[in-house]
């Protein structure tokens, strides 16, 4: 599949990578007077998960750029993987010079669908969800690539363009996980993130965030709120065994966020985003929209509003 990707972020420089590497011709749009900065090889320090791949990998990687698209250019795939409060303007842009393509939206979603039906039919996209992460240090993408995508239709059911973007993935070797509710998925997901992000802001620091016990319980706290929020708003958790962990006792759930972070190499790669203005700017529009949700419900959550203060 002829394939666009938006940007040139840490997702999606890894994934069109990875599926490059797999024969797929992959193009990049960027911002107007940004196609010069991407010239020259980008330097990739890749921890790749993929069965099959060397573990460690640090490899130049040439992005084919353009800063404009017309419906000619035939784009089959257009991947957005971009932050959170970006999609609407993407596909505002994108839509209307897209052609017939496919959209595969790789973004946080906490709002539901109905401002992406306002500008696309249901039949030309799909949502997912990347299992890769990293930053950018001294311009060098250092990275860690997962051996899974999430994918989905919004109605959970099978249909034609998922099997191809499927096929597409799998034969970079990234199984797909096709989740039956994506939309579920998604909210759960980013609930059991966004209470330890917006803590983490506190410090903007990691070893000191860890060290924050007292934070961290606080964090776990706001994280079991959400969870029950995404559960007033009809997500079936037990389907869910990644949230499993809202059951354990706040010491334990605790003492696993600084396990998982402090000694496994690819959280430490996929958390080390957390500082960006990016990916702070991200983690206040979720926790507006998290907090604007709550009080639809009538919802209390004293631990997530208290962790608000970090992020003003």
């Amino acid at each position: 599949m002829k394939t666009l990707i938006v940007g040139t972020g840490i997702i999606g420089v890894i994934y069109g990578w990875a599926l490059s590497q797999s024969g797929i011709d992959v193009t990049h749009f960027v911002r107007k007077g940004r196609k010069e900065q991407f010239k020259d090889a980008i330097t990739l320090d890749l921890l790749d998960e993929r069965k099959g791949h060397p573990k460690y990998n640090v490899t130049k990687h040439i992005l084919k750029c353009v800063e404009e698209i017309s419906p000619s250019d035939g784009y089959e795939l257009i991947i957005v993987p971009t932050n959170m409060h970006q999609t609407e303007n993407v596909l505002k842009a994108l839509a209307p010079v897209s052609g017939e393509a496919t959209f595969l939206i790789l973004s946080g979603n906490w709002e539901g669908t109905d401002f992406i039906d306002r500008l696309l039919p249901r039949d030309r996209y799909l949502m997912g969800y990347a299992d890769a992460g990293g930053t950018i240090r001294d311009g060098v993408y250092w990275t860690n690539l997962g051996a899974e995508v999430r994918l989905g239709e919004v109605d959970g059911k099978p249909t034609e363009k998922l099997e191809k973007v499927k096929a597409l993935f799998a034969a970079a070797d990234m199984k797909p996980d096709v989740q039956e509710n994506i939309v579920h998925w998604i909210w759960q997901h980013i609930a059991g993130a966004v209470g330890y992000a917006a803590g983490f802001a506190k410090h903007r620091e990691m070893e000191a965030y860890l060290a924050d016990k007292k934070l961290l319980r606080q964090c776990t706290l706001a994280t079991k709120e959400l969870f029950k929020l995404c559960e007033l708003r009809g997500v079936d958790l037990n389907k869910f065994p990644e949230a499993n962990f809202v059951n354990f006792p706040n010491w334990l759930v605790t003492m696993l966020v600084r396990w998982n972070i402090k000694r496994q190499e690819s959280a430490q790669r996929y958390t080390s985003h957390a500082a960006s203005e990016g990916s702070m700017k991200e983690t206040k529009a979720y926790f507006t929209s998290m907090v604007k949700t709550a009080e639809e419900f009538g919802f209390e959550m004293p631990n997530l509003k208290a962790l608000g203060t970090y992020l003003k």
